[in-house]
C-alpha cells in the first residue's frame, strides 16, 4: 500500500500538517503502511511501526517525524561519524543515521522493553546491526535502578521515569552514558529525549561533555514531566552551561515542551 496521494504530492514541510487534519486517527484503514514504512529522508530504510501510536502514525503516513530535527540529523549523518541516542524508541533517528553512511555508528539507549523488541527488529531487517549498538537500559545521572512507567499499551513514546510506584510501572536498570561509551572519539551528535529526565541523562555524559568530545546536542525540555519528577525546569540548560556548552531553544521557550540544541562555547 502506498501513502495517500495528497501527502505524497506535498512538500515535506506540509506533510505533517495535512496528515494531522485529514488522516489522524484513521490508521485502521491503512494498516499495511505500518508493516514496511519507508522514510522520506532515507529511502533505503523500512520500519515496522505500531498502528495508533502517535509517533508511528506520523511516520507511516508522512515518512517524517520532527522535520527540523530530521533535517539536521540527516545533514550531519551525510558528513559521517558517531551518534549517541538516548531514548531511541523504534529506531527512526538511529536508522536515519546509520543508513546514511556505511562508516556511521550509533549507540542507541532504550529502556522500554516493548520498544526494544521492535527497535532490534528494525535494525536487523535493514542490515545495519553492525552499525547500531542497542543498549537496552535507561540512561541517567547515576547507575542503579529506578521506577519506569512504559505508558499506555498503544503508545511507544510516553514511557519514562516516575517518582513513585504506579499501576504498570516497572523497575529498570540505569547506567551513565559515559560509562557505556568509553571511547574518546568525536561524537557528531548526542540526541536525548526521555520524557522529562533529559537533564539526568545529560549529567551522565559528564566525561564526554567536559572533554568536548560531543560536537552537538539536541534534547527536549518536557516541563510537565520535569515537574512530576521534581527536576527544575532550567536544569538542563544550567548543567550544559556549567560544562562549557551554549544551549539554544529551537522553539518558543515558554511552551510546555521545547526542543533545545547546544554546542561547545
Amino acid at each position: 500500500m502506498r501513502r495517500p496521494w495528497l501527502i505524497r504530492m506535498l512538500p515535506n514541510r506540509l506533510r505533517t500538517g495535512v496528515y494531522g487534519r485529514l488522516y489522524r486517527g484513521r490508521h485502521r484503514a491503512w494498516l499495511p503502511l505500518y508493516e514496511s514504512a519507508t522514510l522520506r529522508y532515507a529511502n533505503n530504510v523500512i520500519m515496522d511501526l505500531v498502528p495508533g501510536d502517535v509517533i508511528s502514525d506520523c511516520i507511516a503516513f508522512t515518512g517524517i517525524y520532527e522535520l527540523a530535527l530530521t533535517r539536521r540529523v540527516s545533514e550531519l549523518a551525510r558528513q559521517g561519524g558517531t551518534m549517541i541516542e538516548v531514548g531511541a524508541n523504534l529506531g527512526y533517528f538511529a536508522l536515519l543515521w546509520a543508513s546514511s553512511n556505511p562508516k556511521n555508528r550509533c549507540t542507541a539507549f532504550e529502556a522500554s522493553p516493548r520498544n526494544i523488541e521492535i527497535l532490534r527488529r528494525n535494525v536487523s531487517r535493514n542490515g545495519i546491526g553492525d552499525r547500531v549498538n542497542i543498549v537496552p537500559l535507561a540512561a541517567g545521572s547515576a547507575p542503579g535502578r529506578l521506577r519506569f512507567d512504559p505508558g499506555p499499551a498503544d503508545q511507544t513514546g510516553w514511557g519514562g521515569f516516575v517518582s513513585v510506584e504506579s499501576n504498570g510501572s516497572i523497575e529498570v536498570e540505569v547506567v551513565r552514558v559515559d560509562e557505556v561509551v568509553r571511547s574518546d572519539d568525536t561524537i557528531a551528535i548526542l540526541k536525548v529525549d526521555i520524557e522529562g529526565a533529559d537533564a539526568w541523562a545529560l549529567m551522565g555524559c559528564e566525561r564526554l561533555l567536559k572533554g568536548r568530545v560531543v560536537r552537538e546536542i539536541w534534547y527536549e525540555q518536557n516541563k510537565p514531566r520535569m515537574r512530576a519528577l521534581g527536576i527544575p525546569l532550567d536544569a538542563p540548560q544550567e548543567y550544559l552551561r556549567s560544562v562549557g556548552y551554549v544551549p539554544s531553544a529551537q522553539g518558543d521557550p515558554a511552551a510546555e515542551t521545547v526542543e533545545w540544541s547546544a554546542v561547545p562555547a
